[in-house]
Formats: C-alpha cells, structure tokens, sequence
C-alpha cells in the first residue's frame, strides 16, 4: 500500500507499507521536501546571524529555531542572559507552542474525526470547532507579535537579550484576551478527551527535557524512560542522526534505540509539573497519568495548549505587576562552541555550534524533533496491523494517515 503525498501535515511526505498475512511487515515514511542545508549555509556567517537563518527552516516553527539558536550561540559566544530575558523567552514559546498546537489540532487533526475531508470543510460544516483554532492562533500571534516584534520570524529576541522590549499597551492587549482564550482552551481539551481514538499499543521510550521545580519546555536537562538523564552539550552521546538510502530526512535513534518525542512524551514523563487548573480539569476528566497509545499525542497536544495559555498569563501578569528593566544586549565574551535544547511542538530540539575567534560560525548541528520520531512511527504503523486487517485499501489509507497526522511531523524541519 502507497500513498503519493499524506493530506494535511507539514510538509510533504508519503508512506509505503507491505501488509503480509494480515499484518505489516514493512513501513517507509518518505520526505518530499528538498534539503535545504541550512547547517552549511550557516558555515562562514557571523555569529549573531544564526537565530535570523534558522528561524526561516520553517514558517510554522520559527520561534523555537530562533530561541534555541539565540541560547546556543549565547553558549558559545560566552553570554550569561538576564532572567527578564528568559522569562520573555519563555512567553514566546509560549505562543510559539499555542500557534502550533491549535493549527494542528483543529485544521489538521480535527477533520478526521468530524466527518469531513479538509479544514475549508469544517469551516463549513463546524463553524464553531474552526473559529475555536482561530481565537487561539490570534491570541499565539499577538503573543509573539508583542514579545518578539512580528507574529512570524520574530525579529527583537537576539543573542544576548532583546533589541526592543514589549510595551505594557502589548501586554496589557494579551491580557485583555485571556479570560475567553482560557475557556476556549479548556474546551479543547474536552473536546478531544471526548473523541473515540483508534486503539493501538505501545511499549517506547520517551525523551524530554526535564526541570524538578516545573513543566519544562525552555531549559532543562534531558531525562528519558530508560533511565538517561544528560545536559544538552551531550546529545550526540545520546541521540545518533544516521541517513537512510529512502529518506530526504536523517533518522535519530536513543543509542540506536527507538525514541519518541513530543507532547505525549512531555505529558507522560512530566504530567505532575502541569499548570493545577489543568492538573484540576485532567483529573475531573479521568484522563489518564501516562499515554500508551500514539494516537493520544493529540490529547496530550490539547493539554498543553491549555497549560500554556495559563503559563502565558502567569508571565503577562508578572511582567503587568513588576514592569521591565531596560537592559542592554549584551556583547561577547569569547569565542568558542556551544550547546541549547528546548522543547519545540512536536519534541526536543538540538542546536550546536561552533565559532571562531573572529565570530564566524565554523560549525553547526541541528537535530529536529521530526527526526528523532519518524523510527517511532514507522514502528507505529506495523502495530496498526489489527485495525487494517479485512479494510479496504482506502480505508487502510485513512488509518495509515491519520496516525502520521497524530505524531504531527514537520517535514520542512526535518529536512533543513
């Protein structure tokens, strides 16, 4: 079974799987977008160049490229950044992880449970399921647009602090929307704990950042299911890329081991860290600690987005409260290497670099989450043997599908 290109993802990808005796006993997930090599045409730029490059990987995540750029080369360039400068950070990954999260869920996702065959129509067709991803997009966009200049490709967050600092009006603007957003965003969260999910199972490992004080998604070290915990700077001791003859896409694996990343790994590892109303609603929906089955990434996806409007409005609140500092960006110290993850939508993002001592970029790594779980879903598609067996080939096609879409792949990423 084939398929040419897989309808509403990121990217453009297709699959082949080879059913025998009634079960899959082969699964190819095929990038189409061409390489790009953003880490070569880093090479001989200067420092402060890299968030602006890496940001344009891709339209829907390039707030997370930016900010995982910006705290590497800072890393490397021997920067120390304020806490007012996290802090804002992290209210851009904020929006950062509502802009995608809504999109996916709602115009990617949502169609396949709601009977129709694109987001054109369930405009149509569900109105008020559609305008809900729009309320939260434009709440993510304004975040963003605020805190990082522009709603797309932010342009004030740079190596060493902010060129512009948001006005209390922009604040004040996020926090005139919150109240309704919140309620949209914990009736996401409802409605897909409410949607009948295809059943598989699944014993995998799961890798994300971890912080012990909260839900980490900006800092931290990185802790897996099998028993690993190891600060960025040692990712490729962990984490090894390899290329595949049948993938524009490299393939990561745990030490050679199958890995998933992602909000279903973020929410099984780190569940107890979440927000406490939304401790409070999981609770009261009976959802469960720890998510088994990879369809359930897209409820993990719709607790998120809930905790991080409420994160967004503890931040507002704060920044509302105590006001900001003028602080200058900061200048170089050194010139050396240096090492950042943060937690993008769809899983950890790596990015390393290297500078000389004229400031020019010698080498650069970028490891995407798309790449560390396309084993995993490869994986996943073999256990979707009991759910294709004695369907139609259009409707092993659907099933084959919409499994992609629940892992939520960013191809353009995945092959920068």
């Amino acid at each position: 079974m084939a398929n040419n290109a897989v309808p509403k993802i990121e990217g453009h990808a297709s699959f082949y799987t080879h059913l025998k005796n009634g079960r899959v006993d082969k699964a190819r997930v095929m990038g189409l977008e061409g390489e790009r090599f953003v880490e070569k045409i880093l090479v001989g730029r200067k420092y402060y160049q890299a968030p602006v490059i890496t940001s344009r990987i891709c339209g829907i995540c390039p707030v997370i490229h930016s900010t995982t750029s910006t705290r590497a080369m800072e890393t490397a360039v021997g920067i120390s950044a304020s806490k007012q400068t996290e802090t804002l950070r992290e209210l851009l990954l904020c929006g950062q992880m509502i802009q995608s999260h809504s999109l996916h869920l709602y115009l990617l996702v949502a169609p396949d449970y709601m009977g129709v065959s694109s987001s054109f129509e369930l405009q149509k067709d569900h109105p008020e399921i559609f305008s809900k991803a729009v309320e939260l997009k434009k709440y993510a966009d304004l975040i963003v647009e605020v805190i990082g200049g522009r709603a797309v490709h932010p342009i004030s967050n740079v190596v060493g602090g902010f060129k512009k600092l948001p006005s209390s009006e922009g604040l004040e603007k996020i926090s005139e929307q919150f109240d309704q957003v919140a309620e949209t965003a914990e009736e996401t969260v409802r409605f897909f704990a409410s949607l009948s999910l295809p059943e598989i199972k699944r014993d995998i490992i799961y890798s994300s950042l971890f912080d012990t004080k909260k839900y980490a998604y900006y800092s931290g070290d990185v802790k897996t299911t099998a028993g690993d915990l190891f600060k960025a700077e040692n990712y490729t001791n962990y984490v090894y890329e390899e290329l595949v003859p049948y993938n524009r896409a490299k393939f990561a694996t745990l030490q050679g081991k199958t890995m998933m990343v992602g909000a279903i790994a973020r929410y099984s590892m780190n569940r107890n860290k979440l927000n406490k109303e939304v401790i409070s609603l999981i609770d009261k929906l009976k959802i469960k600690d720890k998510f088994d089955n990879p369809f359930e990434n897209i409820l993990a996806q719709a607790i998120e987005n809930y905790h991080f409007v409420l994160e967004s409005k503890n931040i507002v609140d704060y920044f509302l409260r105590e006001g900001l500092k003028k602080e200058k960006v900061k200048e170089p110290k050194k010139m050396s290497k240096g090492t950042s993850a943060c937690e993008a939508p769809r899983g950890t993002l790596f990015h390393h670099y290297e500078v000389d001592k004229d400031g020019y970029i010698t080498k650069c790594d970028i490891i995407t989450p798309t790449v560390q779980f396309l084993p995993a879903l490869e994986y996943d598609i073999k256990n979707l043997s009991p759910l294709l067996k004695g369907k139609k080939k259009n409707e092993q096609t659907e099933i084959v599908e919409m499994l992609i879409r629940a892992f939520d792949p960013c191809i353009t990423c995945a092959t920068h």
